[in-house]
Protein backbone atom coordinates (compact mmCIF):
# COMPACT_ATOMS: atom_id res chain seq x y z
CA UNK A 1 0.00 0.00 0.00
CA UNK A 2 1.65 3.03 -0.92
CA UNK A 3 1.39 6.27 1.50
CA UNK A 4 -0.89 9.23 -0.11
CA UNK A 5 1.92 12.00 -1.58
CA UNK A 6 1.91 15.14 1.11
CA UNK A 7 2.48 18.33 0.27
CA UNK A 8 6.12 19.65 0.92
CA UNK A 9 6.42 22.67 3.31
CA UNK A 10 7.50 26.34 1.65
CA UNK A 11 6.22 28.64 -1.13
CA UNK A 12 6.08 28.04 -4.45
CA UNK A 13 7.94 31.22 -6.92
CA UNK A 14 4.01 32.24 -7.93
CA UNK A 15 3.44 32.92 -3.96
CA UNK A 16 6.42 34.81 -3.35
CA UNK A 17 6.14 36.83 -6.74
CA UNK A 18 2.26 37.27 -5.69
CA UNK A 19 3.82 38.38 -2.00
CA UNK A 20 6.41 40.63 -3.37
CA UNK A 21 4.13 42.61 -5.62
CA UNK A 22 1.64 43.18 -2.54
CA UNK A 23 4.80 44.33 -0.89
CA UNK A 24 5.83 46.65 -3.65
CA UNK A 25 2.18 48.36 -3.72
CA UNK A 26 2.11 49.22 -0.29
CA UNK A 27 5.55 50.45 0.47
CA UNK A 28 4.45 53.01 -3.08
CA UNK A 29 1.35 53.90 -1.31
CA UNK A 30 3.16 54.53 1.71
CA UNK A 31 6.41 56.54 -0.04
CA UNK A 32 3.56 58.23 -1.69
CA UNK A 33 1.95 59.43 1.59
CA UNK A 34 4.98 60.59 3.14
CA UNK A 35 5.95 62.48 -0.15
CA UNK A 36 2.52 64.29 -0.33
CA UNK A 37 2.80 65.39 3.46
CA UNK A 38 6.21 66.79 2.88
CA UNK A 39 4.81 68.84 -0.28
CA UNK A 40 2.13 69.79 1.40
CA UNK A 41 4.44 70.87 4.43
CA UNK A 42 6.75 72.57 2.52
CA UNK A 43 3.63 74.76 0.62
CA UNK A 44 2.00 75.44 3.90
CA UNK A 45 6.09 76.67 4.65
CA UNK A 46 5.98 78.82 1.69
CA UNK A 47 2.60 80.62 1.96
CA UNK A 48 3.32 81.14 5.73
CA UNK A 49 6.32 82.69 4.37
CA UNK A 50 4.44 85.06 1.84
CA UNK A 51 1.90 86.09 4.31
CA UNK A 52 4.34 87.05 7.04
CA UNK A 53 6.16 89.00 4.33
CA UNK A 54 3.13 90.69 3.18
CA UNK A 55 1.68 91.23 6.38
CA UNK A 56 5.10 93.20 7.77
CA UNK A 57 5.28 95.41 4.34
CA UNK A 58 2.19 96.67 4.76
CA UNK A 59 2.51 97.28 8.11
CA UNK A 60 6.06 99.08 7.82
CA UNK A 61 4.46 101.08 4.79
CA UNK A 62 1.25 101.79 7.13
CA UNK A 63 3.58 102.97 9.97
CA UNK A 64 6.12 105.27 7.82
CA UNK A 65 2.59 107.10 6.36
CA UNK A 66 0.96 107.30 9.01
CA UNK A 67 4.05 110.15 9.86
CA UNK A 68 4.08 111.83 6.79
CA UNK A 69 3.69 115.34 6.94
CA UNK A 70 4.68 118.03 4.09
CA UNK A 71 4.67 121.84 4.74
CA UNK A 72 4.44 124.46 2.49
CA UNK A 73 7.23 126.23 2.58
CA UNK A 74 9.33 123.31 1.55
CA UNK A 75 8.35 121.98 -2.04
CA UNK A 76 11.52 119.34 -1.32
CA UNK A 77 8.95 118.73 1.24
CA UNK A 78 6.10 116.98 -0.80
CA UNK A 79 4.28 113.57 -1.26
CA UNK A 80 4.78 112.38 -4.84
CA UNK A 81 3.42 109.23 -6.22
CA UNK A 82 4.33 107.75 -10.03
CA UNK A 83 2.83 104.57 -11.96
CA UNK A 84 5.47 102.05 -13.58
CA UNK A 85 5.32 99.00 -15.49
CA UNK A 86 7.85 96.14 -15.09
CA UNK A 87 7.97 93.84 -17.75
CA UNK A 88 4.14 93.96 -17.68
CA UNK A 89 3.76 93.89 -13.98
CA UNK A 90 1.83 96.94 -12.16
CA UNK A 91 4.08 99.10 -9.89
CA UNK A 92 4.39 102.19 -8.43
CA UNK A 93 6.89 104.91 -6.97
CA UNK A 94 6.10 106.49 -3.42
CA UNK A 95 8.19 109.38 -2.16
CA UNK A 96 7.03 111.23 1.16
CA UNK A 97 8.84 113.11 3.98
CA UNK A 98 8.28 111.66 7.60
CA UNK A 99 8.66 112.12 11.07
CA UNK A 100 10.52 109.26 13.61
CA UNK A 101 11.53 108.58 16.55
CA UNK A 102 15.77 109.11 16.21
CA UNK A 103 17.81 105.97 16.02
CA UNK A 104 21.19 107.45 15.41
CA UNK A 105 23.75 104.49 14.51
CA UNK A 106 27.23 104.31 13.34
CA UNK A 107 27.63 106.78 10.94
CA UNK A 108 24.23 108.18 10.87
CA UNK A 109 23.33 110.88 13.10
CA UNK A 110 19.90 110.96 15.16
CA UNK A 111 17.21 112.75 12.90
CA UNK A 112 13.82 113.64 13.50
CA UNK A 113 12.56 114.10 9.74
CA UNK A 114 13.14 111.82 7.08
CA UNK A 115 12.40 111.12 3.21
CA UNK A 116 11.26 107.85 2.38
CA UNK A 117 10.95 105.81 -0.90
CA UNK A 118 9.78 102.67 -1.76
CA UNK A 119 10.67 101.41 -5.31
CA UNK A 120 10.36 98.38 -7.35
CA UNK A 121 12.79 96.64 -9.07
CA UNK A 122 12.96 93.39 -11.36
CA UNK A 123 13.71 90.23 -8.90
CA UNK A 124 16.53 88.41 -9.30
CA UNK A 125 15.13 85.44 -10.83
CA UNK A 126 13.57 88.24 -13.65
CA UNK A 127 10.07 87.84 -13.74
CA UNK A 128 9.09 89.00 -10.45
CA UNK A 129 9.15 92.05 -8.42
CA UNK A 130 11.58 93.12 -5.66
CA UNK A 131 10.29 96.09 -3.30
CA UNK A 132 13.18 98.64 -1.81
CA UNK A 133 13.17 101.28 0.79
CA UNK A 134 15.41 104.50 1.04
CA UNK A 135 15.28 106.26 3.45
CA UNK A 136 17.71 110.34 3.24
CA UNK A 137 18.29 111.51 6.73
CA UNK A 138 18.25 115.17 7.70
CA UNK A 139 16.72 116.02 3.79
CA UNK A 140 16.23 119.49 4.45
CA UNK A 141 20.05 120.15 4.84
CA UNK A 142 23.23 119.91 2.52
CA UNK A 143 24.71 116.63 4.16
CA UNK A 144 26.92 113.89 2.84
CA UNK A 145 25.18 111.27 4.88
CA UNK A 146 24.58 107.92 2.67
CA UNK A 147 21.43 107.06 1.75
CA UNK A 148 19.55 103.67 3.40
CA UNK A 149 18.48 101.27 0.94
CA UNK A 150 17.03 97.80 2.02
CA UNK A 151 14.85 95.32 0.39
CA UNK A 152 11.54 94.90 2.25
CA UNK A 153 9.95 92.06 0.17
CA UNK A 154 10.24 89.93 -3.10
CA UNK A 155 8.85 87.53 -4.78
CA UNK A 156 5.42 89.71 -5.96
CA UNK A 157 4.00 90.49 -8.97
CA UNK A 158 2.58 93.55 -8.27
CA UNK A 159 3.07 97.00 -5.93
CA UNK A 160 0.31 99.72 -6.43
CA UNK A 161 0.18 102.71 -4.58
CA UNK A 162 -3.47 105.40 -5.28
CA UNK A 163 -3.62 108.26 -3.33
CA UNK A 164 -7.67 109.90 -2.21
CA UNK A 165 -7.63 113.74 -3.02
CA UNK A 166 -11.20 113.11 -0.80
CA UNK A 167 -13.22 112.39 -3.93
CA UNK A 168 -11.73 109.85 -6.22
CA UNK A 169 -8.06 107.26 -6.11
CA UNK A 170 -5.43 108.50 -8.51
CA UNK A 171 -2.22 106.81 -9.37
CA UNK A 172 -0.31 109.84 -9.68
CA UNK A 173 0.19 112.42 -7.07
CA UNK A 174 0.14 115.51 -6.69
CA UNK A 175 -2.95 115.39 -9.00
CA UNK A 176 -3.41 119.40 -9.46
CA UNK A 177 -3.27 122.16 -6.96
CA UNK A 178 -0.64 123.00 -4.36
CA UNK A 179 2.24 120.40 -4.69
CA UNK A 180 2.59 120.23 -1.18
CA UNK A 181 -0.62 119.35 -0.87
CA UNK A 182 -1.33 115.64 0.73
CA UNK A 183 -3.73 113.26 0.17
CA UNK A 184 -6.63 112.38 2.60
CA UNK A 185 -5.53 108.80 2.09
CA UNK A 186 -2.86 106.30 0.34
CA UNK A 187 -3.59 102.70 -0.68
CA UNK A 188 -0.84 100.21 -0.83
CA UNK A 189 -1.95 96.76 -3.38
CA UNK A 190 0.34 93.91 -3.08
CA UNK A 191 -0.05 90.92 -5.70
CA UNK A 192 1.92 87.75 -4.44
CA UNK A 193 3.08 85.33 -6.47
CA UNK A 194 0.39 82.94 -7.05
CA UNK A 195 -1.69 86.60 -7.81
CA UNK A 196 -3.03 86.81 -4.66
CA UNK A 197 -4.29 90.49 -3.37
CA UNK A 198 -3.86 92.44 -0.60
CA UNK A 199 -4.55 96.03 -0.20
CA UNK A 200 -4.37 98.50 2.97
CA UNK A 201 -5.62 102.15 2.87
CA UNK A 202 -3.37 104.62 5.40
CA UNK A 203 -5.27 107.65 5.95
CA UNK A 204 -2.76 110.60 6.17
CA UNK A 205 -3.33 112.36 9.33
CA UNK A 206 -1.51 116.04 8.95
CA UNK A 207 -3.52 116.22 4.88
CA UNK A 208 -4.83 119.60 5.12
CA UNK A 209 -2.34 121.15 7.79
CA UNK A 210 0.65 121.32 5.49
CA UNK A 211 0.24 125.37 6.52
CA UNK A 212 1.27 125.27 10.25
CA UNK A 213 4.07 122.67 9.72
CA UNK A 214 7.61 124.96 9.29
CA UNK A 215 10.27 123.37 7.79
CA UNK A 216 11.66 121.72 10.29
CA UNK A 217 8.74 119.75 10.79
CA UNK A 218 7.82 121.57 14.58
CA UNK A 219 4.30 122.55 14.16
CA UNK A 220 3.34 126.91 15.02
CA UNK A 221 2.65 127.08 18.38
CA UNK A 222 -0.85 127.23 18.89
CA UNK A 223 -1.87 125.98 15.83
CA UNK A 224 -3.63 122.68 15.26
Amino acid sequence: MTRPRGRRGGFTLLEILLALSVLSVLLLLLLSSFTGAAKVRETLSSRAREFRQIRLVLDRVGTDLMCAFATASREDSALSLREDQLSGMPAGTLTFTAFQIPDGDSGHPPAEIVKIRYFPRIGADGVTIEIHREQSDLPFIGNKIPLRESPVADRLRGFTVEAFDGTTWVKVWPAGGTKTSLPKKVAVTLVDERGGTYRREVPIRLAGQESSVTWSGRRSVGKQ
